[in-house]
């Protein structure tokens, strides 16, 4: 596991350093820690290096750790973000990038442990896959990578971000698969990751992707409020990391 601490106070860098490596050798994860001073020092390195976990400190000299965040997620979707800061003034910006959890300066071992421990549950999540038979073989697919499934002529295809998968399994079959809080059947020849909703225009759900996933007229209000609850459930999860 690759963990970068980015803050330009060389006291705080050394306790979180500590404090990260108390609690992976603890748990015996294998880690490595990177240190920056900078978000761009940070940024630069990032170019080449992939990160599990980034503490970020959100009021730094230069460039914030918000304003680093940002960047970063223009190239990894997946790591795992936690703010370090004095005040939480500035928590809502951290639900644009995804930020996991928040420390308040002074920051304690238990602290660390509890963003942590919620960046492993993270993980495991994130390891969650189907299996779908195509042709004579098994697929297995991560539901991280699971974007959309529509069905066409007896043919279920699953969009994902590594690519598209046919397989004869019926819609119904696939929907019993994947995990209701997160997959929503809105059609009855389309299931989609809320996940990958940009935002609802109408009678279409509009994907980060551009694609317009269509929903019946008769259902809407009930699709909205789906998804409304799905949002709502995202920002109550993010607000429990105070």
């Amino acid at each position: 596991m690759h963990i970068g601490i980015c803050d330009d106070c060389s006291q705080d860098r050394k306790l979180l350093k500590e404090y990260i490596k108390q609690y992976m050798e603890i748990h015996q994860f294998e880690y490595a820690i990177s240190v920056f001073e900078s978000g761009e020092d940070f940024l630069k390195n990032a170019a080449v290096n992939k990160y599990d976990i980034v503490f970020f400190d959100i009021y730094m000299k230069e460039k914030s750790g918000v304003e680093t965040a940002r960047i970063l997620r223009n190239t990894d979707k997946y790591c795992k973000i936690i703010f370090t800061t004095t005040s939480i003034d500035h928590a809502l910006d951290g639900f644009e990038v995804g930020a996991v959890h928040y420390l308040v300066k002074p920051i304690t071992y238990s602290d660390v442990k509890v963003g942590l421990d919620r960046c492993n549950q993270l993980f495991a999540q994130s390891e969650r896959y189907i299996e779908v038979k195509v042709g004579r073989s098994v697929t297995r697919i991560h539901l991280k990578d699971f974007v959309f499934a529509e069905v066409y002529s007896n043919t279920v295809t699953i969009h994902t971000l590594l690519g598209d998968v046919k397989t004869y399994i019926s819609l119904d079959e696939l929907g019993k698969l994947l995990p209701t809080d997160i997959f929503l059947r809105c059609h009855r020849s389309y299931i989609v990751n809320m996940n990958c909703i940009a935002s609802q225009d109408g009678s279409d759900f509009i994907l980060k992707n551009g694609k317009k996933i269509p929903i019946p007229k008769k259902d809407i209000q009930v699709m909205r409020k789906h998804y409304s609850d799905y949002l709502f459930n995202c920002v109550r999860r993010r607000n429990s990391a105070f």
